[in-house]
């Protein structure tokens, strides 16, 4: 099934989320905040995260269950930790309000972390950690669950795990010895798929990818709809459950936040974002190793170089071969040129959350 489709820009985009956030009552400055992070999701490719998103973060500002009016709050219990209290607010502010501190501590510590709590997180996650590697030239790590998705393997067949992201990125040269804008970022659910692709795949009626869902009574399904019903499953059967079992405990723990299975029970159904925690750890590579950080970046492009020196081979030889990120940032040059493509009908709502005409 194919959808019709409506060009837009991504100034139009920023300005109708922004007008929808702050109708259903987000202050200025974190609506602002908002809607950049779906525009830039936009900009960069990510759909699944895009104006896709912003039904859900309206519904649930509108009727209560995320604290429009929260101000995220800071603590230092240790002089490596930072720790902000969302509030149950959304996550974004509260992550703005962290990273400059995380920054610091990393850089007098050497490794730093930042624990987000009690908030409600519906964005990409490759955000949270790019700028810590092209602006600050920091190694870091961004741990996020969510509400019960994905069944335990082998043998489960009931949502047990959030689909669970973790996010990675490393500073890169520039082509004059600075900081690249282009650091190496990848962000990844521990799901084969990660839950919004599975809702887009439903929508436009795309089969998944076999060994991706379980339906609603336990046997595996290509049907995008029967697996939102069911259950989603790891990536690499028991190593990915690792993994999902792995962010589960770093980032819902250390904040006293629920777990996936918690954050299902006590969730509204609304579609919207459920209230859970986050960790981000930054590592300042001129603190840590005892080689500096020049040494650090240059030992990076040898084998950035190397693997690009083979994707040429491959380029060369009808084969793709790229890094992470690449694609994205590749879409970042492109899209504010050519504009960006949404779905007609969620074009559409997204008009009238804003109160705009068609």
């Amino acid at each position: 099934m194919s959808l019709t489709v409506v060009r837009t820009t991504l100034a139009d985009c920023e300005q109708i989320c922004r007008k929808a956030l702050t109708k259903v009552g987000l202050p200025a400055t974190a609506a602002g905040i908002v809607a950049e992070n779906i525009t830039s999701a936009e900009r960069d490719g990510c759909a699944s995260h895009g104006m896709f998103r912003l039904p859900g973060y309206c519904e649930s500002l509108r009727n209560g269950k995320i604290n429009a009016e929260a101000v995220p709050v800071s603590s230092f219990p240790a002089p490596g930790c930072v720790v902000v209290d969302a509030g149950g607010g959304l996550s974004l502010p509260a992550r703005n309000v962290g990273l400059p501190l995380l920054v610091e501590r990393a850089r007098s510590q050497g490794v730093a972390t930042l624990v987000i709590s009690r908030a409600f997180h519906f964005a990409a996650l490759w955000p949270d950690v790019e700028a810590l590697a092209a602006k600050h030239g920091l190694v870091a790590f961004a741990f996020l669950n969510s509400k019960a998705f994905v069944a335990h393997a082998p043998g489960g067949v009931k949502p047990l795990y959030g689909t669970n992201p973790f996010a990675f990125s490393c500073p890169r040269l520039s082509s004059d010895g600075g900081l690249s804008e282009e650091p190496l970022v990848f962000d990844q659910a521990s799901a084969a798929m990660a839950r919004g692709d599975m809702q887009l795949a439903a929508r436009s009626g795309t089969p998944l990818p076999p060994g991706a869902a379980l339906d609603a009574n336990g046997e595996p399904t290509v049907d995008a709809a029967a697996g939102l019903q069911g259950a989603q499953l790891p990536f690499g059967g028991h190593k990915g459950s690792s993994i999902a079992l792995m962010v589960e405990l770093l980032a819902a723990s250390l904040g006293g936040d629920a777990f996936a299975f918690e954050a299902l029970a006590s969730d509204s159904g609304d579609g919207g974002p459920t209230k859970h925690g986050e960790l981000i750890l930054a590592i300042d590579p001129g603190r840590c190793g005892g080689q500096g950080r020049e040494a650090f970046l240059a030992r990076v492009e040898t084998l950035m170089t190397h693997i690009e020196a083979e994707a040429l081979e491959a380029g060369a030889s009808g084969r793709s071969l790229r890094l992470p990120s690449q694609r994205r940032f590749q879409n970042r040059k492109r899209t504010p040129v050519e504009g960006i493509e949404i779905s007609e009908d969620l074009y559409q709502r997204c008009l009238n959350l804003a109160g705009d005409d068609p």
